[in-house]
């Protein structure tokens, strides 16, 4: 079955290139990170990053991870998860006029953004998947980012209060 505007394999290239993007943007803010907090915060983003990229290319190799149902696609959800590809979730969104002007809390809130984008394309994802492992494969995975959402988030507001 292929959507209107991607296709199954797709989606999964899309989740391998997330985690791929979110290693590189997080090993960045660590390396670039003044407080100790927040630098200890990206290292374990990278650190779940790349646990989330090896189960992705594993999954890869399963050549029928993402089966869509086909009477739940319509071309409302097809164009919302292109878009959501289109758009990146990472990637063109942290520009070097960022990286030159580097907070740690200006990268929390980009992570906590990228966070939520990717908890929002992999619940659609996961409406349309009718494979018993991929559902519970991608309810495993948006549990994790809600997990990332969260730490990202205290460590902000941590951040926020130190003001």
């Amino acid at each position: 079955m292929v959507l209107k505007y991607l296709n199954e394999d797709e989606i999964l290239k899309v989740a391998i290139n997330v985690e791929k993007e979110g290693i590189e943007f997080y090993k960045k803010s660590a390396s670039f990170s003044k407080v100790e907090k927040a630098k200890n915060v990206f290292q374990y983003l990278v650190e779940e990053e790349e646990k989330h990229l090896e189960y992705f290319t594993k999954l890869d190799k399963q050549i029928e991870f993402i089966k869509f149902i086909p009477e739940d696609i319509d071309e409302e959800v097809s164009m919302y998860l292109r878009s959501l590809i289109d758009t990146g979730i990472f990637s063109k969104k942290f520009s070097d006029n960022d990286w030159a002007g580097f907070t740690d809390k200006k990268a929390l809130e980009f992570g906590i953004n990228v966070e939520k984008n990717s908890i929002l394309f992999y619940s659609e994802v996961l409406k349309i998947t009718e494979n018993e492992s991929a559902v519970k494969s991608l309810k495993k995975i948006i549990e994790e980012e809600r997990r990332h959402l969260i730490a990202l988030t205290t460590h902000w507001k941590e951040l926020d209060n130190n003001i």
